[in-house]
């Protein structure tokens, strides 16, 4: 066993204990092994059941503790919790069944840890420390790509950890994509200097780990999340420029031919095969939904149907698209799998999580609300990749996507409260001030002779003398 598993082991086995004692320290836990794939990177540990471990000692813990929250009733919850029904019975009516329950299985456990950790982070210093552990999670590889990719000159892929959601190349993009903005809005939001430059550079290095990533879907998401966030810099114009010179020199010196190459076939789609074979399968998940609009053919229906099943909905087949293949899109994932209502539940969730945060970063201006407004900034541009990528991929039950999901209900949550507290403070200001209006008022002090006889006496009038 090498340095890096016995390193692993010992943190695993730390976490284990203190997320039962402290299971919010569980989900942070449960979301550095989720994302990262930190045991995917050993040899003598890496298929153990780590996050498991940590899992069942946190949800021990949550039954224990008082330290939680309940589940917020919040437009993200309610459609969370309506998909985990829905999937529920799409599973019961799937076509391979074989194929359907080990998948409900591995997306129920991402709901559920979902739904745990709107339970157990609350208040600021956890929202930050949630943010800290996905950011660092995922920008380990952005930092680890992108200084591969500069003194490698972008010869070479950039992989995630094998046997993740992040395994291939496209995958890794996508998610890199999308912790680009986390790390920049958790960078304005750090009040330590250590911390706020390791944010910095992540941001940084993970621009040139996703265009090595040599993906086009992570290229596109790429330049949908920039346009944002370089629109609201303070020095947007100065910083476009810069980037603009940036990319034109290292496109002409640096960049290989093949990478421009790759790019190109964007544009020319119908010349390639793999982007040919992504609208067969589109169309293929659409005419299923069309033939089972409320159930889908079920999760994981690819895996467990023969070729020419598959083929049998397909819009047109030919020498190189002959063999059934995934969605590569989250859309036509849900549609396929689960039918019209899902998907429309699936779109609901996305786009609705979207505005609300887009409002939610409008309406928290004030002093104390300010980092509640910046968080939910950061978390709607990370939307914006997986709208724009995430067409091209097969990652509708990515648990980053999730996380996000649980960060958009935690910050409305907190928002509420800071308000109703703000609402409540100055009701009790106001009662006062009423109180205080409505109080005689004392009367005068006395003089020093007020109480003498003369004082006390009538003045003399010599024309009552009669």
């Amino acid at each position: 066993m090498g340095l890096r598993d016995i390193l692993l082991l010992a943190l695993s086995a730390m976490a284990v204990p203190i997320g039962f004692f402290l299971p919010w320290f569980g989900v942070l836990a449960w979301t550095w092994i989720g994302l990262m794939n930190p045991h995917r990177l050993t040899w003598a540990i890496r298929d153990w059941p780590i996050a498991q471990w940590v899992a069942i000692s946190t949800l021990l813990g949550l039954l224990l503790t008082q330290d939680r929250k309940r589940i917020p009733l919040s437009f993200e919850t309610m459609l969370l919790g309506l998909l985990v029904v829905y999937f529920t019975i799409t599973t019961i009516a799937a076509w391979s069944p074989a194929a359907a329950w080990p998948q409900w299985e591995k997306v129920m456990k991402i709901y559920l840890f979902t739904f745990v950790t709107t339970m157990l982070i609350f208040r600021r210093e956890r929202i930050r420390l949630l943010m800290l552990v996905v950011v660092f999670s995922l920008g380990f590889y952005g930092v680890k790509g992108g200084v591969f990719s500069i003194l490698t000159g972008g010869q070479y892929r950039v992989w995630g950890p094998p046997d993740s959601f992040i395994a291939d190349n496209t995958a890794l993009g996508l998610a890199l994509c999308m912790n680009l903005p986390l790390a920049l809005v958790a960078a304005r939001q750090e009040t330590n200097k250590w911390v706020r430059w390791a944010l910095y550079t992540v941001f940084w290095l993970s621009i040139p780990a996703i265009l090595f990533t040599y993906s086009r879907g992570a290229f596109l998401g790429l330049l949908a999340v920039l346009t944002p966030i370089m629109w609201r810099y303070k020095g947007r114009f100065l910083v476009l420029l810069l980037i603009g010179g940036l990319a034109l020199y290292t496109a002409e010196n640096l960049v290989p031919d093949k990478w421009v190459e790759r790019q190109e076939t964007t544009l020319n789609y119908e010349q390639d095969h793999s982007a040919m074979q992504r609208m067969q399968a589109w169309g293929v998940a659409t005419n299923i939904a069309l033939d089972r609009p409320l159930f889908g053919a079920g999760f994981n229906f690819v895996y467990g149907i023969d070729n020419s099943q598959w083929l049998s909905y397909a819009n047109f087949v030919d020498e190189w698209a002959h063999v059934s293949r995934a969605a590569h899109s989250i859309y036509f994932e849900v549609l396929g799998e689960h039918g019209i209502i899902a998907f429309a539940l699936f779109c609901a969730l996305l786009f609705g999580t979207f505005w609300r945060l887009r409002r939610l970063a409008k309406q928290a201006y004030t002093a104390e609300t300010a980092w509640i407004g910046g968080y939910a900034r950061g978390v709607q541009l990370a939307l914006i990749p997986y709208m724009t990528a995430g067409a091209f991929l097969s990652l509708a039950y990515f648990d980053l996507f999730y996380y996000l999901i649980a960060l958009s209900a935690i910050l409305h949550r907190e928002h509420a409260d800071a308000t109703a507290a703000a609402v409540a403070k100055s009701d009790a200001l106001l009662s006062a001030t009423e109180l205080e209006a409505q109080t005689p008022r004392a009367m005068p002090a006395r003089s020093a002779d007020y109480g003498s006889h003369r004082s006390c006496s009538p003045p003399y009038n010599p024309r009552l003398r009669d």
